[in-house]
């Protein structure tokens, strides 16, 4: 009789503890929840905006991963692509693969018209110095992201670019200086068109 009495006389405070407690729960889930809905919703204008040319800064330890490959992708149409390479730099340990697939595509594809623009004033060393970082950075991507058929075909366009030949060991280690200029260059030239 005595516990019956005392459950009843401990039921209405632990009732209200745990109501107290539940509603003390679920304002702190609605209060993070809001806080991630406003941070979502603030990263996403901040997207929009660098879509739409505006040149914003990015807070790079803080900033989500799409938010990120927008300031990369309008540093890399503001032709800056130093800071874009920073920011890729700092920001790859924690990206998830697809959009560090994405980033390093979007680099590789950057020096490849670099190197075609070095092609047409005549730097051909320049030239095949940046596009065998992009293959470099191709495979990286597709190692992240094996199935993208972009980075495949870019890779294929670099690769025809720039072979990847072996050396030849027969070459004298000491060139004459009355040797005739080597005429054929690692860099045949850049495809266009269909095979």
């Amino acid at each position: 009789m005595e516990l019956r009495r005392l459950a009843k006389q401990a039921l209405p405070m632990w009732r209200s503890a745990l109501l107290w407690s539940a509603l003390a729960t679920s304002a702190a889930s609605v209060m993070y929840f809001a806080v991630a809905y406003w941070r979502a919703l603030d990263a996403n204008n901040m997207v929009r905006a660098l879509n739409s040319g505006q040149d914003i800064d990015v807070n790079i330890a803080r900033a989500p991963d799409r938010l990120l490959l927008a300031r990369i992708n309008e540093l890399l149409r503001r032709d800056r692509f130093d800071e874009a390479q920073g920011i890729a730099n700092a920001a790859a340990p924690r990206m998830a693969d697809q959009h560090r697939a994405q980033t390093l595509y979007n680099l590789a594809n950057d020096r490849v018209r670099r190197a075609t623009a070095l092609i047409s004033k005549g730097d051909i060393d320049g030239a095949t110095a940046l596009v065998n970082v992009a293959k470099s950075e191709y495979r990286l991507a597709l190692r992240q992201s094996p199935d993208v058929w972009d980075v495949k075909y870019n890779l294929d366009v670099a690769m025809r670019m720039v072979r990847d030949l072996p050396s030849g060991d027969n070459e004298p280690e000491e060139v004459p200086p009355d040797a005739p200029k080597r005429v054929w260059t690692d860099l045949p030239g850049v495809p266009k068109g269909l095979p």
